[in-house]
């Protein structure tokens, strides 16, 4: 479900920075700035989120471990 989330989000932030210009090589630099902003927020939201992944789960107390030994 989220993959799906993710590519309809990105189809939508595509189309909307994408526009038909005459010249091909003339670039919209302040889109072309607010997307690259955006993709690395999400970028760096997603490689924070991936380091803490294991690090957030509740720790479980294990005192019938000891007791089987």
């Amino acid at each position: 479900m989220s993959q799906l989330t993710e590519l309809v989000l990105l189809t939508v932030f595509l189309a909307l920075f994408s526009r038909a210009e005459a010249n091909p090589f003339v670039y919209n630099y302040e889109a072309l700035r607010i997307g690259g902003l955006v993709f690395t927020c999400v970028l760096v939201a997603g490689a924070v989120t991936a380091l803490c992944w294991g690090q957030c789960k509740p720790k479980r107390k294990h005192d019938d471990d000891a007791s089987k030994i």
